[in-house]
């Protein structure tokens, strides 16, 4: 048996009804060799299959045991175990007798709509080897409030909610206009209604189970409720540097999102006291450029909020927000901290990293070097 691409780190524990990945492509490419995955990612191929082993590997369809298998006796113990140990390994086993736990309370048509992103759950490295069935429960869980609900923040906000986060907070004090209308946010319908209640219903429609609200029924994140487990910042207009500082001194993650002037970008996510804040990146900015604070001083405020911010763009930032968000929620290791993705005018994607600043109280007890890498 070999396989064309490294091995992905699974959760050794075997599986107690084992069956086969269904989110991968099954191949007959011959009478001896079994392909499972077909994108180059995913692919696995099985070589020198002999018809007892071939068998055994197609039976794991999740309606027997592991002794059941053993006892039907076409392959010894030892062999049956050393099989199990390199599916498991490589990702390919689910254990069909894990409890759906997070589809209960959802309506039959709900629990259609999450199938895919079940699915691509289960090929994704938070799987716990239970078919998704794990990750989907932590965003059901998951608490995230969105400031700025424009044509980035409410897609997001749909986004979101259609991938299952189950607790969604949205605050946008503004009115929402006919410049806000995007295909996958707020619709014509919305118009002239607040633009957190129109993100709120966009929401519902993709989500009827989401527990979605608006900031005039919000806590204060100082008020001792439930804090967020993360923030997400897509201003519409300049961003406000009071709701920034009271984030890092409650120690609550916050990803910064904008787009603007033709140019998207997303990050950083900060984890307040670990990594760089959106101070130093101001401090940095105003390092490179002396008059950089009477810049701000006249915007208002940076990020200067939705500028010149066309449908493709905003779609493909806010796609790629609620990408870092959601694997934040699932646990994943954090892949814009300390950095920024910026989509270019060309449509190509550019990575800047960050550095935390040593004149920045965010920094205090971990100083670390002023660099920005463009």
């Amino acid at each position: 048996m070999t396989t064309p691409t490294p091995p992905t780190p699974r959760p050794s524990r075997q599986p107690v009804r084992p069956r086969l990945k269904p989110a991968l492509r099954r191949v007959d490419r011959d009478d001896r060799t079994l392909q499972l995955g077909v994108h180059p990612l995913r692919a696995v191929v099985l070589t020198e299959l002999e018809p007892r082993m071939r068998r055994f590997v197609e039976s794991l369809d999740g309606t027997r045991t592991l002794d059941e298998l053993i006892a039907r006796g076409e392959l010894d113990e030892g062999t049956v175990h050393q099989v199990m140990r390199m599916l498991t390994e490589r990702g390919l086993l689910d254990d069909a007798s894990v409890r759906p736990e997070p589809l209960r309370g959802l309506s039959a048509a709900e629990r259609d709509r999450l199938a895919p992103d079940l699915a691509a759950l289960s090929l994704s490295a938070a799987d716990a080897g239970d078919g998704g069935l794990a990750a989907l429960e932590r965003r059901r869980a998951a608490y995230v409030r969105v400031y700025g609900a424009g044509r980035v923040g409410a897609q997001i906000v749909a986004l979101l909610a259609a991938a299952g986060v189950g607790h969604l907070c949205v605050i946008d004090p503004g009115t929402a206009r006919h410049e806000d209308v995007v295909p996958g946010g707020l619709s014509f319908a919305e118009v002239g209604r607040g633009r957190q209640e129109g993100a709120v219903a966009v929401a519902r429609r993709v989500a009827p189970g989401v527990n979605a609200w608006t900031g005039r029924t919000a806590s204060q994140l100082t008020d001792g409720a439930r804090r967020p487990d993360l923030v997400i910042l897509a201003p519409v207009g300049p961003l406000d540097g009071v709701v920034t500082r009271e984030l890092v001194a409650l120690g609550i993650p916050h990803l910064l999102v904008t787009a603007g002037e033709g140019v998207g970008s997303v990050g950083p996510l900060v984890l307040p006291g670990r990594t760089s804040c959106l101070r130093c990146l101001e401090l940095t900015r105003r390092d490179r450029d002396p008059s950089w604070p009477v810049v701000g001083a006249r915007l208002g405020g940076f990020p200067a909020g939705e500028i010149a911010c066309d449908t493709v763009l905003s779609t493909l930032v806010a796609a790629q927000a609620t990408g870092h968000a959601l694997g934040s929620v699932d646990g994943l290791e954090p892949v814009v901290t300390n950095s920024t993705v910026d989509v270019m005018p060309d449509w190509r994607w550019k990575k800047r990293s960050w550095s935390t600043h040593p004149q920045c109280r965010c920094s205090r007890n971990q100083f670390g070097p002023l660099t920005m890498v463009a």
